[in-house]
């Protein structure tokens, strides 16, 4: 009977188990079976919002009649745009203006089709198709680790069931609950150890702290990153520890108090005035009456900086395609605009005998006109006129760089050599002078005598290598106080990159100047002075035209590094 007994006390949490592994296992597919409809049908919506959008750029260079760019513009809205496998736009002649199409085949295509109407007579087919097979893929890897992930929970809760269940069938005789105890006391070394090894794993900093917040477990991942043993640490206030998470303990007591796990998704710190960022999540235990809770802390600064500058990325494509068509546009009034102040001025001139003859002719002198004029200013407001449409020519050449490649040929140049150059044009450069003289800036020059040459447009690198040292020496010009004003170029061989450091000693940026640095039209210039294209132009030299990297180093008060590196090839 006793034995009957034990056999059901066995039998029923194995079917319980089995049961709630098979029930959660069920759950699992049908929620990711759910979610995978959602997914597609989320991603047919975008689908359909992409048709509008590349109908409304094709319709719009088809009533321009601009033919050409149509293949161009497909190709590379096709590239860019996610999980595009085809795009075509066909006449209704059977000619095609423009088609892309990946290389891999579809694994769940998804078609549309739009009919535009350019012209009165004019027809065109627009076929859009999308592939969602990655949809599929992502739901499946989800469902491998979710499966993976019940196993263990199965695992983890057949051990727990196992020492349950045996320790309670051990317990029958009093001989044989003495030598249970010791092997179950083992086991429980054991796993103790096991959970212990677990959380010494574990790569992100695992702080168990008691409800009053002293420190009572210290994982393997703290003390690699704090330098910082467990035993060092034990039994001291957590704030006392990681004062830069101090701010945490009012989230660590709340935790605690209601049970409630908290999430603080961005915490920012500046260890040596250098922001970093961390991701929080506090767990409350609550055991035996006792309380505490578990705090982990991981540094996401890399993601955040990624994030970043996968957003600097979009913005500088979006202005890219903006640029061209607002370009053209404003060319063509600039052009009127240049050319007439530049006749009136021309006509007014004493030196051309056309100019003296008519005058004559009126019974006037060209001279007296002249005199009337400048005394009056007119001849300073038509300069006026013709160097600002000059200087916004300028800026509409700059903005032109965001959306046509340079056609220039790469040829190999020496680095070294182009500092020099630069720092010879930017001595003589006339803007630089009326502001600030260049020759009371002290350049340091730490170059590697070494350096392979770099296959680049020697002209594009130049201009960037210009901007940064101007930018350098007017920061310094606007320091005051300062005692010495000096540029240090620096070129490192960085493997397969050449690394090239522009620095000075000027007042430094603060995070939110450092993170609007590369965007177009971003300026601390006063107005009229700069035109915040400077640095963004550099920036798509840099990263576009070249295949390299661009960033800045900054301490508020310390100056700034811009450091560069380009691919040898």
């Amino acid at each position: 009977m006793s034995g009957a007994t034990t056999e059901s006390h066995l039998r029923s949490p194995w079917f319980g188990l089995v049961v709630l592994m098979l029930a959660l296992l069920a759950a699992t597919f049908i929620i990711l079976d759910q979610q995978r409809e959602r997914s597609l049908q989320i991603a047919k919506d975008n689908a359909q919002d992409d048709l509008r959008y590349i109908t409304y750029m094709v319709n719009a260079a088809l009533q321009q009649q601009d033919f050409e760019q149509l293949s161009p513009l497909v190709s590379s809205w096709g590239a860019r745009v996610r999980y595009t496998h085809e795009l075509k736009v066909t006449a209704a002649n059977g000619f095609v203006f423009g088609h892309y199409q990946r290389e891999e085949p579809a694994t769940r295509p998804y078609g549309l089709q739009e009919t535009i109407n350019y012209s009165y007579r004019g027809k065109a087919s627009l076929v859009f198709i999308k592939d969602l097979g990655s949809i599929d893929a992502s739901i499946d890897k989800l469902r491998w680790q979710l499966v993976t992930g019940l196993v263990l929970v199965g695992l983890v809760l057949w051990r727990i069931t196992w020492l349950s269940v045996h320790r309670k069938r051990e317990a029958q005789t009093l001989d044989r609950t003495n030598r249970r105890l010791l092997e179950t006391a083992d086991q429980l070394d054991a796993t103790r150890a096991y959970l212990k090894n677990v959380f010494d794993s574990m790569s992100s900093i695992l702080v168990a702290v008691e409800a009053n917040g002293y420190i009572s477990m210290w994982n393997k991942g703290a003390e690699k990153k704090t330098g910082l043993s467990a035993d060092t640490v034990h039994g001291k206030p957590f704030s006392e520890v990681l004062p830069d998470f101090a701010s945490l303990m009012d989230k660590l007591e709340k935790a605690i108090g209601t049970g409630i796990p908290a999430r603080i998704d961005r915490h920012i710190t500046h260890p040596e005035g250098t922001p970093r960022f961390f991701e929080i999540v506090i767990y409350p235990l609550r055991t035996d009456g006792s309380r505490g809770a578990v705090i982990r802390i991981d540094d996401i600064t890399r993601r955040v900086q990624m994030d970043q500058l996968m957003v600097q990325t979009e913005k500088m494509m979006t202005v890219g395609g903006l640029a061209a068509g607002m370009a053209h546009e404003i060319n063509n009034p600039l052009s009127g605009v240049l050319q007439s102040s530049q006749n009136v001025l021309r006509r007014l001139s004493p030196d051309l005998p056309a100019n003296k003859t008519t005058a004559e002719e009126l019974g006037v002198d060209i001279a007296t006109i002249n005199a009337y004029l400048d005394r009056r200013g007119i001849l300073a407001f038509l300069n006026g006129i013709r160097e600002a449409a000059e200087r916004a020519s300028r800026i509409v050449a700059d903005m032109l760089a965001f959306s046509h490649r340079s056609n220039a040929e790469f040829s190999p140049v020496s680095i070294n050599e182009l500092l020099d150059t630069v720092v010879r044009i930017a001595a003589s450069d006339y803007d630089l002078k009326k502001t600030y003289d260049f020759k009371k800036i002290t350049i340091i020059r730490e170059y590697d005598p070494d350096l392979p040459d770099v296959a680049c447009d020697r002209t594009e690198i130049e201009q960037v290598l210009l901007n940064l040292i101007k930018n350098a020496a007017h920061a310094m010009a606007d320091r005051k106080n300062s005692t010495q004003q000096c540029i240090t170029l620096r070129t490192i061989d960085d493997g397969e990159w050449a690394r090239i450091e522009v620095e000075d000693t000027g007042p430094g940026m603060d995070e939110e100047i450092r993170r609007r640095l590369f965007e177009p039209f971003f300026t601390t210039k006063p107005i009229g002075v700069g035109t915040g294209l400077g640095l963004s132009v550099s920036y798509y030299i840099i990263t576009e035209q070249h295949s390299g990297t661009f960033s800045v180093d900054s301490v508020p008060g310390e100056g700034s590094r811009f450091v560069i590196r380009l691919p040898y090839k």
